[in-house]
């Protein structure tokens, strides 16, 4: 009984440690995934920032309706 208690305890272990080691690279490629998302939400913004300036046909002093 000891030697089956001895080797569950090493089977969890050896799980545990692969558990920890899949949250590490988890987090490594969030942080990317992150860092990416922010690169196209400035990308996004400045694009954005563009249209507004360089679009002609907008006139800014009169809000427009949908409705007619």
């Amino acid at each position: 009984m000891n030697d089956q208690k001895k080797e569950c305890g090493c089977v969890s272990n050896d799980l545990l440690i692969q558990l920890i080691q899949s949250n590490q690279q988890l987090a490594k490629t969030m942080e990317a995934q992150n860092k990416v998302m922010a690169q196209i939400i400035d990308q996004n913004s400045e694009l954005m920032a563009r249209y507004d300036d360089n679009d002609p046909d907008e006139d800014k002093t009169e809000p427009v309706y949908l409705d007619g």
